[in-house]
């Protein structure tokens, strides 16, 4: 399957996801990490989710191996980033029950947190870089790192519906990356571009 496909699905899955499972919750279980939705719903959910950031992971891959230097770099970083909150999103459905204020629920925030940063350094970085050499999936890997800044920030200090609502809108931009990707892989000059563009720097 060609990678770009891999990349819009993972796009689009934590749209579904949602549909189909956010809305089964309980009252039982206040207090707990995965409140108000049913414990099994959010295992479901976050293993969704994991998969869905699995698929994203391609993509920053072949951008890397299509690309050099600072480019390829900061793409590996980008790869990584998405790497850590896949792992975070199984953890997330493995604590389901466990209470808000135990310790291991501070370290899965700081682990969402820390790979935010790393998604949003590797995106920002890679869409920079790749500017100069006209590459498609320059501008939506930039916006993808500042979007996240806007919907983390949401997730924080809005309401749990706008936060959700912020982050599954910044996932949903891995479509166009994905599809800018389809573009950049169909151009067999784009590798031979860049490499030169890279060699005459």
């Amino acid at each position: 399957m060609r990678v770009w496909i891999l990349v819009v699905a993972g796009g689009v899955l934590p749209l579904l996801l949602g549909a189909s499972l956010g809305s089964i919750t309980t009252d039982a279980g206040e207090g707990t990490w995965a409140h108000p939705m049913e414990p099994t719903a959010h295992l479901l959910l976050m293993l969704g989710l994991a998969l869905a950031h699995a698929l994203v992971v391609a993509g920053y891959v072949v951008t890397a191996q299509r690309s050099s230097g600072a480019a390829a770099a900061y793409a590996k970083v980008g790869a990584l980033g998405m790497a850590m909150v896949a792992i975070c999103e199984v953890w997330s459905g493995l604590v389901a029950e466990t209470d808000l204020d135990a310790p291991v629920i501070t370290t899965l925030e700081i682990g969402y947190g820390l790979s935010s940063v790393v998604i949003v350094v590797g995106s920002v970085g890679a869409g920079l870089a790749l500017r100069s050499d006209g590459s498609p999936v320059a501008l939506p890997l930039l916006v993808i790192g500042l979007v996240l800044v806007v919907a983390v920030t949401l997730r924080f200090t809005a309401s749990d519906a706008v936060g959700v609502a912020a982050l599954t809108a910044w996932h949903l931009l891995y479509v166009w990356f994905g599809l800018a990707l389809r573009r950049d892989t169909a151009d067999p000059n784009a590798h031979r571009r860049r490499s030169t563009s890279v060699g005459h720097r």
